[in-house]
């Protein structure tokens, strides 16, 4: 079935295999102006004032389009995925990374500390964290460069465009869906990402994969917004400083039957039909403040434990990856006059499944708890728990209790 599998779209171009199949369908209305103009024969040309000659923005962009952002993406997933892959302690023989590694230190190289595959597991749970962000952030901006250089009349150079988004993730957003409000946005949406020329009609599945890349992009949006969680700063706690730490001895599980007068709690209440798994694999733990409304005090701090299911984290990067490198590839694609040279990166192919429902499931997404109160005293965002389709649930904290596990 479609939803069982990653259907990748294959963009067939005209420069290598013919012309692509159309449809009387949606027009894809993006294009961009392309040099055929001399080059530069000067690697390094010194600066011709504070703005970028055209054909300054032109060099800058041949420079940038000859690199393979989606390849090193895919690299971080299977590196991730192989690290759990291979035994420990691994039998095959060190790389020449490794052999120089140990070169350099030489006794320092030996860890003192062997890697057991327990720990292996938490490390590739937050590095998937923040891959899945890295490529949720590349993804959106890209998008609002490319937006940015499709609206000027000059000449532009994508990679600047780049350089120049804005520095919040928070503006970055608010600049994005003034874009994605616009009621003819998809068949510009369409045109950033399926490499055909000005004018050309998309079938069906083009159609459902600029759909679904849509939908995507949403999540993407999601993954570095604050909201009822502030999954953005599970991020920032990983990249500065390591505040974030994974924990996988811990359970949470919401019972409906309460723990007998003796103390003990039977298994079946905890793995039966009147109980729900909130936490059943790994969990980020890390202490933040959201940002404040506007108009009103900064809030407390508090505390969230955050579902890290490496895989399907993993998954989602990916796909938000393939979705960048059609971009990028298209963008090559625009910038080279609707033709695709030999060195640049291959259209990765647009998925047509899965969808994000389907890939975060029916899970909670994590839980968040109060640690302080404004300066006024008040706790503006209580106790509760995130579920993937969206919905908060609050939560009223009781006190602590101990309980013994028996069969039955």
């Amino acid at each position: 079935r479609l939803e069982d599998r990653l259907v990748c779209l294959r963009v067939r171009q005209r420069a290598r295999v013919g012309p692509p199949r159309m449809a009387s369908s949606q027009v894809v209305a993006e294009s961009d102006s392309a040099s055929k103009q001399k080059r530069s024969t000067t690697l390094y040309p010194p600066p011709n004032g504070p703005e970028l000659t055209p054909d300054e923005c032109r060099a800058l962009d041949d420079t940038y389009f000859s690199s393979d952002p989606t390849s090193y993406f895919r690299s971080k997933v299977d590196t991730l995925l192989d690290w759990i892959d291979q035994p420990v302690p691994s039998t095959a023989a060190p790389s020449d990374y490794r052999r120089r590694f140990m070169e350099i230190l030489g006794p320092a190289a030996k860890s003192r500390y062997p890697t057991l595959e327990e720990q292996r597991k938490r490390q590739v749970a937050i590095d998937a964290i923040q891959l899945r962000h890295h490529t949720a952030e590349a993804l959106l901006r890209l998008i609002h460069a490319r937006l940015a250089c499709r609206a000027s009349i000059e000449t532009t150079s994508l990679w600047m465009a780049l350089i120049r988004t804005p520095t919040t993730l928070h503006t970055l957003v608010e600049d994005l869906m003034v874009s994605f409000k616009e009621p003819d946005f998809f068949p510009v949406l369409a045109g950033l990402m399926i490499p055909l020329p000005h004018g050309s009609k998309l079938d069906r599945d083009s159609i459902e994969a600029v759909l679904n890349a849509r939908r995507w992009i949403a999540r993407a949006i999601h993954l570095v917004s604050s909201g009822q969680l502030d999954l953005n700063a599970a991020n920032n706690k990983i990249k500065h400083g390591i505040t974030a730490r994974p924990e996988d001895k811990m359970r949470v599980t919401l019972m409906t039957q309460p723990p007998n007068d003796d103390g003990s709690v039977r298994l079946s209440a905890l793995t039966g039909d009147t109980s729900f798994e909130l936490i059943d694999t790994i969990a980020l733990e890390y202490i933040s403040r959201p940002p404040k409304a506007p108009g009103s005090e900064p809030f407390g701090y508090e505390r969230t434990l955050l579902r890290a299911d490496a895989p399907a984290v993993l998954a989602e990067a990916w796909i938000l990856a393939l979705i960048h490198g059609a971009i990028f590839h298209t963008a090559a694609y625009r910038h080279h006059g609707d033709e695709t040279p030999p060195h640049v990166a291959q259209h990765p192919g647009l998925p047509l499944a899965p969808r994000p429902e389907q890939v975060r499931g029916h899970h909670v997404v994590g839980l968040r708890f109060p640690v302080t109160t404004s300066a006024s005293g008040q706790v503006h965002r209580p106790a509760g728990m995130l579920l993937t389709d969206g919905t908060f649930q609050s939560l009223a904290m009781g006190p602590r209790t101990r309980a013994v596990i028996v069969e039955g």
